[in-house]
């Protein structure tokens, strides 16, 4: 945030909700969540009077006009300066309206004592993740495995594409149901007035069974049957409380209680009938819910909010992992405090303990299969990178097949190519293109890409989450021969596949840091060539009108050529050019030349050509996809250099992309030199990503030097500012 915050602690009497605040909360969670029924005031105001004896406070952030944070705390810390949220059990998702940009520094201070610990617990990351706010050192733990099912494409789509033993077995279960006297009977309760029996119908069927027995069941008798029974009804006064029934004649078999708003389905409470668990009347009712809610809220999602099994993990269409955030006055603390939790089994690990990766790769149901070449990847691998492709070339099939038929397979002994693709239930989540080679810390593994590739990515579905990654980043480590370090560059640090990865990588048990790759100077298009060529420096303007008129003059001409017949020879005088220029001889001869045929056949290239009389003096190479136009490779011959072909060049394509080609960014892809900046007005970094496996020898090296490295750039760094009395803008 811009401004600093003023955090207040308000007492909160349980038994009047939220009161005067309530107004506010609902307006941030509109704002913040698109009004969260979890959230909302209604659900938090029931959980205060039958859950908050135990005293809460509500903390409030204000820009200085109004709340933009808020979130309620338990009112004693629990001891040593560790505080944590307000957080009952039956909400699975922590009330707090903490925008990701938040500097908590202030409520840090504002907390009664001295705190050094604060829990966020049960953060979901689909609606605000906390779990890299800025200003304090913030962990993190993976508490739950929760399931979405998306209702787009209609239920028909949605259950072709479920397991097929999930599918055997749901009909062989209806069989079962349907051979059974009495009859199938779904009842759907949303009135007002319809509501209240229907919880009570529910928890009667619910202490008829296991947690009746160990006295975990609502009841009309207990805070939690009031709890829902308010809950219920409040919502739907609205409209948006159903309870689903499933019914064998007169015997109820399953009830399941949910909210809905706006396209959003959350899953509250579900019981079933034990006594009929051979005819599985939960998972019957599971169906019914969902067809009818696929034709409730078309286009909308059902949330289960539950620690799924991977039996229940079979009808969703995404996952991810709901989490506690620690967020730490300093890093002092957040050391202390670790040490602490693994030497003590008091109050200080209570509700902190680690899941264990293997455990969260069980029960993902995810698997990881590994190809040597993009041919050999299955269909729905290879949409996934078509779809990459659509962001950058180099994250498509086509760039990596080249690079690995010119590259990579020049030399199969010291390069091992490996394409990782993680699948779910059928689906394909992820496409990691990897290479195994000899590094500066021996074997390592490393992103597939080399000094041609401008910028990488994994290809990842648009639901993913780190935590899902996890099966792959560990096949990975353990298909990596005892790697010591894992490289993935270069990368966009702004890209939500950078977020990912590099999250996914430190889930692994991987010591992971960022690391700069170059410099990238790029235009972003706003205008005609006119209007640009007004705003370049006057120096270049001249060159361009003076040595057009002379090079035309000395019977030079300039050509673009797309594909056709021409190509050969323009591949040609590409060549000529390139070895008559100043750059040095390319180690793989057959990349560039792959690569221009490739962009002829997708409709990609723009190969410009000077030409003085017959001879090529200037070449350069274009990539124009996807609204972007890449300036990838040029070359002069520097007996003409006084004609400024390359300037020419340049001018030309720059002239076609910008007015024909309607582009909306021109690239000049890898490094500073400084004739990009007279073209170009902006400048972006590329950086890298290195995990270091500390329980490798060359992999601890690695991690020794790394910190080293680091804390003498923040010590240069230190001494190269000035004290704020020398400080001529201070």
């Amino acid at each position: 945030m811009s401004l600093p915050l003023c955090w207040q602690l308000h007492s909160i009497d349980p038994q009047q909700g939220l009161g005067v605040h309530r107004a506010a909360w609902d307006r941030l969670n509109r704002a913040q969540t698109a009004g969260h029924a979890m959230l909302d005031g209604g659900f938090i105001d029931a959980l205060l009077r039958h859950f908050g004896a135990g005293g809460v406070q509500l903390a409030v952030a204000h820009d200085g006009q109004a709340p933009v944070a808020m979130l309620l705390i338990n009112l004693r810390a629990r001891g040593l300066g560790v505080w944590s949220s307000f957080m009952p059990s039956q909400t699975q998702v922590g009330p707090s309206l903490v925008p990701t940009d938040t500097d908590l520094s202030g409520l840090m201070a504002a907390l009664p004592g001295y705190a050094g610990e604060l829990d966020l617990l049960c953060n979901d990351p689909r609606f605000g993740d906390l779990r890299a706010l800025p200003g304090q050192p913030v962990q993190s733990l993976p508490h739950a495995l929760t399931m979405s099912v998306s209702l787009r494409n209609g239920f028909d789509d949605y259950w072709a594409q479920r397991p097929r033993k999930l599918i055997q077995n749901m009909r062989r279960y209806l069989r079962r149901l349907q051979s059974e006297p009495g009859g199938e009977r779904l009842d759907i309760i949303s009135a007002p007035e319809a509501i209240a029996t229907a919880v009570d119908r529910y928890a009667v069927l619910e202490s008829s069974g296991w947690k009746g027995r160990e006295g975990t069941a609502i009841g009309n008798d207990n805070s939690q049957g009031r709890f829902y029974a308010e809950l219920m009804q409040t919502f739907a006064q609205r409209g948006e409380a159903l309870i689903y029934e499933l019914w064998l004649g007169e015997e109820l078999l399953a009830s399941r209680m949910l909210l809905l708003r706006d396209g959003m389905a959350v899953m509250l409470k579900t019981a079933f009938h034990e006594r009929f668990e051979r005819l599985a009347p939960g998972r019957i009712l599971l169906l019914r819910t969902l067809e009818d809610l696929f034709k409730r809220a078309p286009g909308g999602i059902v949330e289960f909010y539950t620690n799924a099994e991977a039996d229940l993990l079979a009808w969703s269409t995404s996952q991810r992992w709901i989490n506690h955030v620690s967020v730490y006055r300093h890093n002092g603390l957040a050391v202390l405090y670790g040490l602490l939790r693994r030497s003590t089994r008091g109050w200080l690990r209570r509700g902190k303990q680690p899941v264990d990766t293997a455990i969260m790769v069980s029960r993902s149901g995810a698997s990881v299969e590994t190809y040597a070449h993009v041919r050999e990847l299955p269909v729905d691998a290879i949409a996934l990178l078509h779809r990459a492709e659509e962001h950058h070339v180099e994250f498509g099939a086509d760039w990596l097949a080249n690079l690995i038929d010119t590259v990579y397979a020049r030399e199969p002994r010291l390069h091992e190519v490996r394409i990782l693709v993680l699948r779910r239930q059928g689906r394909v989540l992820a496409v990691v293109p990897t290479v195994a080679q000899t590094g500066t810390l021996g074997r390592e593994v490393s992103a597939l890409s080399n000094f041609y590739t401008a910028i990488y990515a994994p290809a990842l579905d648009d639901d993913l989450e780190a935590e899902d990654l996890l099966p792959l980043t560990r096949a990975l480590r353990q298909g990596g021969a005892d790697a010591a370090a894992y490289r993935f560059s270069p990368m966009d640090p702004d890209s939500r596949e950078f977020a990912l990865l590099k999250r996914a990588l430190t889930l692994a048990g991987l010591s992971t840091h960022a690391y700069f790759s170059f410099g990238n100077w790029y235009e972003p298009v706003r205008q005609h060539w006119p209007d640009y060529l007004k705003d370049r420096s006057g120096q270049l303007r001249s060159t361009i009108k003076r040595m057009n008129k002379k090079f035309a003059s000395e019977g030079g001409r300039l050509e673009v050529v797309r594909d056709g017949d021409a190509l050969e020879v323009a591949l040609a005088a590409y060549r000529d050019v390139y070895a008559r220029s100043w750059k040095v001889p390319e180690p793989y001869p057959d990349f560039v030349p792959g690569l221009i045929r490739l962009c002829a056949r997708r409709g990609w290239l723009r190969l410009g050509i000077a030409w003085l009389h017959d001879k090529p003096v200037a070449v350069q190479f274009w990539i124009i996809a996807n609204g972007r136009a890449n300036i990838y490779k040029l070359a002069y011959d520097q007996a003409h250099k006084a004609l400024a072909p390359g300037t020419l060049l340049t001018a030309l394509l720059m002239e076609q992309a910008l007015d024909l080609e309607s582009v909306q960014e021109v690239d000049y892809l890898i490094g500073d030199a400084p004739y990009k900046a007279e073209w170009m007005s902006r400048r972006r970094e590329r950086l890298g990503l290195v995990a270091y496996d500390p329980l490798t020898l060359h992999g601890l090296v690695g991690l020794v030097r790394q910190t080293a490295g680091n804390a003498w750039r923040r010590l240069r760094t230190l001494r190269n500012t000035p004290h704020p009395a020398d400080n001529p803008a201070s």
